[in-house]
């Protein structure tokens, strides 16, 4: 019965690790037109105020990852954003969370009534705490139409930051930027 409890916890803790990205749309807005893309600037990625990005070639890492998205699904890159159907923008942020888990604590009082667990003899000693703090991350794609000069799409992924994507973050951008992408374009 506890192993089974703690695979569940372990389910419910991994699903909710890296929850789906959130996607909005101006529903108005027609994509099936939109053939061309660029990015906002030369430097299209801006930071949230405190946040650290330590590595500088994440910007670079992003620019590519999400030109290869969006040439898959057709979209032609071109270098002016004014000449382009869609403007391609991100914001990346950071924040430390602290992940405080409570869970009952029980003690064994001997083999019980009949021989497996605590059984008759077991009972509950109280509260187990576990404080842990961990560095959350927040990735955003905004396009824009650049004729108009207004957003029409945004993506926004959630997720915790490890050592194991500090070291080398292009596979954990690419999944991020795989499931902000996963519908787009939208098809009104």
């Amino acid at each position: 019965m506890r192993l089974s409890l703690l695979l569940l916890i372990g389910l419910i803790v991994a699903g909710c690790a890296a929850p789906a990205p959130m996607i909005d749309f101006d529903p108005s807005y027609n994509f099936s037109q939109d053939r061309t893309f660029a990015f906002i600037s030369e430097h299209p990625l801006i930071k949230e105020a405190g946040a650290e990005v330590g590595n500088p070639m994440i910007e670079g890492r992003l620019v590519q990852i999400t030109a290869n998205i969006l040439a898959a699904r057709g979209f032609t890159r071109v270098s002016n954003p004014e000449k382009a159907d869609l403007a391609v923008g991100f914001t990346l942020g950071e924040r430390e969370k602290i992940q405080v888990d409570s869970y009952p604590e029980f003690y064994r009082g001997g083999y019980g009534r009949w021989g497996w667990g605590s059984g008759y003899y077991g009972g509950y000693s109280g509260q187990s705490v576990d404080v842990r703090q961990y560095t959350e991350g927040v990735l955003s794609v905004d396009i824009y139409d650049p004729q108009e000069r207004r957003p029409v799409w945004h993506g926004r992924a959630t997720g915790q930051i490890t050592k194991k994507m500090q070291e080398n973050p292009t596979p954990a951008l690419e999944k991020v930027l795989g499931s902000i992408f996963a519908t787009f374009p939208p098809s009104n």
